[in-house]
């Protein structure tokens, strides 16, 4: 039965005032002519009402966004569709913002367009925050892409093939010893330059050391074309202050799967400074790929330790910064050897993944942790990675847990985030599954890698535990302090809890604390220990 007309006008009246109060709300005729705005456009724009009424909405367009935004857009709305997308627009002052927007062509009974409405939402915020993040993926020296970006690019598309050549520079130390830090910055400057006149795609992975990705396998033509750049880079000399300075390289070169090169090429590259070779090709070499049974053997000891059960968790206290006392601990996975040396997870996880034990592990980890401190009165903390969360065996061993122990309220689950969160569908529904047994949640390692505010803002998180490498440059300012800053922005006015990772003195700790973070993990507090402080 449909409404009576007065009440389906009441009804439409009340979307509008929902519209208007959430939303940048115009509308224009089909000539862009605007003829309607809210409140919240003005305050956004700068501009009263009577300013924009009857001007056409190109009074705050910003001259940065390309035209090709704006063509695709009309395109798409004279097709009586759609458009979304996030514009830059200019207020009456000059100033830039940002809007996340929808555009609506409005139709008549003729199905003819009478008018343009549009909804927006200032994410301007968000975008400088983003901008900051995205500094990391940059070397700040030289203006190449960085090692994160690199292991980016690998990881987008693994499963194609591609060439990676990695060239160290031998010995560059010597030269910032003896000429100086700045002749040494210098130095590496003209030489990411050469690179770039070689090839597109090079990245600085470390102070000496860079990378050049071919998105394809090596014929020899370009094995030849790779030795040209080679021999160009090691002929080149970098005059300053009448210094003439030559360079000496190492260079080390896979093709195969994305997947696989990096560590191959690194591979073939501490060969090639140890047979003194202009460049080593691992797939040329049998002997360097033996060295693939190396990992062979330690996969074979993690299975080994799991059939021994020799997995033991550690625990690491994490201090509350204004009383520096321990509040709750993170349960870390660690591997017992026979003679009882204790092997930290760097040198086994990776390999028990490719081995698919990865899943096994994690059960053995959750199974210890909760038998052992569910019933305590210690709050702890477990580690998810993106993996765990899409492994509905693992999920279900973890609510398995909760409900045998009913100790949810003194759980904190940690996402790892530095893999990116891709998922966001799924994340979000696990954690609402563990908060219903009175989780927390963290988002582990924030700040490097491919950290997003956007999301942050989505999830239902308790804290953000600080990336540790920020946490040990910090003092140096730069990115680093300034990502910091943001994040602890963010987090405040967002009311999540921050935690530094890697606090490894008195100075640090003190930095923290005046900065407003409410905890700190590391060794100054706390080693990872098997047994819990008394």
């Amino acid at each position: 039965m449909s409404l009576p007309y007065h009440d389906e006008i009441q009804k439409l009246k009340q979307y509008k005032m929902i519209l208007d109060h959430n939303s940048i709300v115009s509308k224009t005729d089909v000539n862009g002519i605007i003829t309607y705005v809210n409140d919240k456009f003005c305050e956004a724009s700068g501009y009263s009402k009577e300013e924009l009424i009857g001007k056409n909405h190109r009074i705050i367009k910003h001259p940065d966004n390309p035209e090709h935004i704006y063509q695709h857009m009309w395109d798409t709305l004279k097709n009586k569709k759609i458009w979304q997308g996030t514009l830059k627009n200019r207020k009456k002052s000059g100033e830039a913002y940002y809007v996340k927007s929808t555009i609506a062509p409005i139709l008549n009974s003729q199905n003819e367009i009478i008018e343009y409405i549009a909804a927006r939402i200032d994410v301007t915020d968000l975008v400088h925050k983003d901008e900051i993040i995205k500094k990391q993926f940059t070397d700040e020296l030289t203006g190449l892409q960085n090692r994160t970006a690199l292991l980016h690019d690998l990881k987008a598309k693994g499963e194609d093939e591609a060439s990676l050549v990695l060239i160290n520079i031998d010995r560059f130390s010597d030269i910032n010893d003896y000429f100086g830090y700045e002749v040494g910055d210098e130095v590496l400057k003209s030489f990411s330059q050469t690179l770039l006149q070689a090839h597109k795609k090079v990245y600085r992975i470390s102070s000496d050391e860079f990378a050049i990705l071919c998105e394809h396998t090596l014929n020899n033509a370009a094995k030849r074309a790779i030795t040209a750049i080679l021999d160009t880079l090691q002929n080149s000399r970098y005059s300053f202050e009448g210094m003439n300075i030559s360079l000496f390289l190492s260079c080390g070169v896979s093709y195969g799967k994305k997947k696989d090169i990096y560590k191959f090429s690194h591979i073939a590259l501490k060969d090639n400074k140890r047979t003194n070779k202009k460049v080593t090709f691992f797939n040329e070499n049998p002997d360097l790929q033996n060295r693939i049974k190396e990992n062979l053997e330690i996969i074979t000891k993690v299975q080994n330790a799991i059939d021994n059960d020799r997995f033991v968790p550690y625990y690491q206290g994490i201090v509350d910064n204004k009383t520096q006392e321990i509040v709750k601990y993170e349960a870390l996975m660690r591997l017992q050897e026979k003679d009882g040396k204790i092997v930290s997870p760097v040198f086994f996880l990776e390999h028990a993944k490719k081995a698919k034990l990865y899943t096994q592990l994690t059960k053995i980890m959750l199974e210890k942790v909760f038998q052992k401190l569910a019933d305590s009165e210690c709050s702890f903390a477990i580690n998810f990675t993106l993996e765990d969360i899409e492994s509905q065996e693992v999920v279900q061993a973890l609510v398995k847990n909760l409900q045998k122990y009913a100790c949810g309220e003194r759980v904190t689950v940690e996402i790892v985030e530095s893999e990116g969160i891709e998922n966001f569908d799924e994340v979000s529904n696990f954690i609402k599954k563990v908060k219903m047994y009175g989780c927390k949640i963290a988002i582990d390692d924030f700040g490097t890698g491919y950290s997003n505010f956007s999301y942050l803002g989505k999830l239902d998180i308790d804290f953000i535990k600080i990336d540790g490498s920020l946490v040990l440059n910090m003092h140096q300012g730069g990115a680093e302090m300034a990502t910091m800053e943001s994040i602890l922005h963010f987090a405040k006015k967002m009311q999540i809890k921050t935690i530094a990772e890697f606090v490894k003195d008195e100075k640090t700790y003190e930095m923290l604390h005046q900065m407003g973070v409410d905890y700190s993990q590391g060794y100054y507090f706390c080693k990872p220990q098997e047994h819990l402080r008394d």
